[in-house]
């Protein structure tokens, strides 16, 4: 087994609550990573106090609020190891966590990307829920082997899920790039992607972390998530290593395309914002032309202009 070859990478923003238990998960891996950066992103809280009760356990980078992917590329510009591992100040990894993604990179030396499964609380059942298990019957998603080609399904969605997770060759990010810091959500999934121009990808089925949440949780605007989610896809397109790629897979990719949309119009219309909830309605049915997407377009905009005539008829 490959060691002294991880670095973890730690942003940090006023995590009084929660960091001490996400450094330790990290501190107790059973392979040991070769060293544990956090990157403390302008916290007004007690987050420096805490960060210095480790010592010289972990490495500690102070800098003005920039944002969570401004700290994660200044956590990997001072890495030193072969492999970096995100991890976010609020999950909590198992022991093995490591040792299993440097598994996966000794059996496939051509992977440079290894996700795992992880769990969560579903807030509509308290209970805890894995996250693959929403693509158990996708046949494009593969488990536990090397998927070639990761772009034609990562382009339906971010099936990785979370930084926390992820596992990455510091070569691999050379030619991919770090995350775009004008992004304010969907960068992790402008960054996977990249990677998944450039390298295979492999998803372990093993969940190896809890992710937890806290009212500070960004994904909680989903709205904007999809937002920048639609903006991610159609920057895509620009990006010159995608185009041939993109070529083979461009009914996908716009169809895709064209269902963020319809999803966004969804919640522009149940926020009362029915103006961009139509526009964003027919521009979902401009993205492509499919007997799908004509479907599509019927169900979600069809729906709503019934409800719409339906509270006026109640109005009047």
């Amino acid at each position: 087994m490959m060691k002294d070859t991880v670095s973890v990478v730690i942003p940090v923003y006023n995590g009084e609550a929660f960091i001490s238990r996400a450094i330790q998960s990290a501190l107790n891996q059973s392979v040991p990573p070769f060293e544990i950066i956090v990157i403390n992103d302008g916290s007004t809280d007690a987050t420096s106090a805490i960060l210095a009760t480790f010592g010289d356990s972990i490495k500690v980078i102070a800098i003005p609020n920039g944002g969570v992917s401004n700290a994660r590329n200044i956590g990997i510009k001072a890495s030193a190891g072969e492999f970096i591992a995100f991890l976010d100040a609020d999950d909590i990894w198992y022991e093995d966590k490591l040792k299993r993604q440097l598994g996966v990179f000794e059996s496939y030396p051509d992977v440079g990307f290894c996700c795992c499964d992880f769990g969560f609380v579903n807030t509509k059942t308290d209970l805890m829920a894995n996250h693959f298990a929403r693509f158990k019957d996708a046949a494009d998603i593969i488990f536990d082997v090397p998927m070639p080609l990761p772009l034609e399904p990562l382009v339906g969605g971010n099936f990785v899920g979370t930084c926390s997770n992820v596992m990455v060759r510091k070569e691999v990010l050379d030619k991919a790039g770090l995350f775009n810091v004008s992004y304010k959500q969907a960068e992790d999934y402008d960054l996977w992607l990249r990677f998944a121009l450039v390298t295979k990808f492999v998803l372990l089925s093993t969940v190896l972390l809890e992710k937890k949440s806290h009212d500070g949780n960004l994904t909680n605007n989903f709205l904007e998530t999809l937002l920048f989610h639609e903006q991610v896809l159609i920057d895509l397109q620009a990006n010159n290593q995608a185009k041939v790629q993109l070529a083979q897979i461009q009914n996908k990719y716009l169809s895709a395309l064209a269902l963020v949309r319809y999803e966004i119009g969804n919640l522009f219309y149940e926020t009362n914002h029915r103006t961009n909830a139509f526009k964003y309605f027919f521009r979902g049915l401009r993205t492509v032309s499919t007997v799908n997407n004509l479907r599509l377009f019927t169900r979600f905009c069809g729906r709503k202009l019934i409800r719409s005539m339906s509270v006026r008829k109640v109005s009047t």
